[in-house]
């Protein structure tokens, strides 16, 4: 649409100045037949004849047609360079359009993939835990004497077992959060919040989910949760911050994130960024989204990340 309209505008430039050129012309003819400028002209150059000063007119004539045809020439390969720089925009937007649904498709994928490991680890694995556990329990209470050793590995089978159930809970979260897929964003994200507080006490942090969050699609979803954890973990990691204000916000079609805190900051002009930021940069813009990140030494950090709502194929 825009190169349209750029057609459109130098179409309407090149109409006007050849019109110009048209007025302009018969303008100078009409005030060259008002005084016989030829005659004029003549008049004036014939005491310079032996110069052949009569002979400018032809001269300066083959110059003008000279010029015209190398103006002709020029545009000629200035409309070919605007062409090919045309081709070469629209074959660069077609590649961005196809490494977008890539990076769309290739999201989903690890989602789905990640999906399936928390599965098997809480299937299998949890069961095979919960077997071992059984065992262990069912032996310790056979060997009543707490001072035998059978009943202290038995009872150290069980411990073991309870941390390392622990661990793949743990681990199971961080593969694929489960109150996304039962209780739907807003209440993942609460839950999600709520969980990292009561781990970093006394830091603050607060949510502010407005609009409705349902039916974003599993693309949004997953892209607007993993935003948030990410900053959260940035901020644990890095910020030494007193208070976290994250904010979720739908008006109409678009989606908007804000996680905020009072941490140390960062410099935004640093060549190096980390790999997390460069991460929720690329999923915002694999969605056709935005990641804009201010911050100054010592007064915080501010991420906002704004997501349109639209089908998303494959999703």
């Amino acid at each position: 649409m825009a190169l349209r309209g750029g057609e459109g505008l130098v179409k309407t430039s090149i109409a006007r100045d050849v019109l110009l050129v048209v007025l302009v012309t018969l303008a100078v003819f009409a005030l060259a037949s008002l005084v016989e400028l030829n005659e004029l002209i003549l008049t004036l150059t014939r005491p310079l004849e032996p110069y052949q000063v009569d002979e400018l007119p032809v001269t300066v004539l083959a110059l003008v047609l000279a010029m015209t045809w190398f103006s002709w020439r020029r545009w000629q390969e200035a409309k070919a360079e605007v062409q090919l720089r045309q081709t070469a925009e629209q074959a660069l937007a077609e590649t961005l359009a196809e490494n977008r649904l890539l990076a769309q498709r290739n999201l989903l994928a690890q989602e789905q993939e990640r999906r399936a490991i928390a599965r098997e680890l809480h299937d299998e694995l949890g069961q095979s835990l919960n077997a071992i556990k059984l065992d262990a329990v069912a032996i310790r209470q056979r060997v009543t004497d707490e001072d035998d050793e059978v009943h202290q590995n038995a009872a150290a089978i069980v411990d073991l077992a309870d941390h390392v159930h622990e661990s793949v809970r743990t681990l199971t979260r961080q593969l694929r959060p489960v109150a996304l897929d039962e209780l739907g964003l807003r209440d993942a994200l609460e839950l999600l919040v709520t969980q990292w507080a009561r781990r970093n006490a006394p830091v603050e942090c607060q949510l502010v989910a407005e609009g409705d969050l349902d039916g974003l699609g599993e693309l949004v979803n997953i892209t607007v949760y993993r935003c948030v954890q990410e900053c959260l973990t940035n901020i644990t990691r890095h910020a030494r911050a007193q208070r976290v204000d994250v904010g979720v916000r739908r008006t109409g079609p678009m989606v908007e994130l804000r996680v905020s805190d009072d941490g140390a900051g960062l410099m935004t002009t640093a060549k190096h960024a980390g790999v997390g930021l460069v991460g929720l940069r690329e999923r915002a813009q694999s969605l056709e989204g935005i990641m804009e990140l201010t911050s100054e030494p010592g007064k915080g950090v501010q991420v906002v990340v704004r997501l349109p709502l639209k089908e998303v194929k494959g999703d």
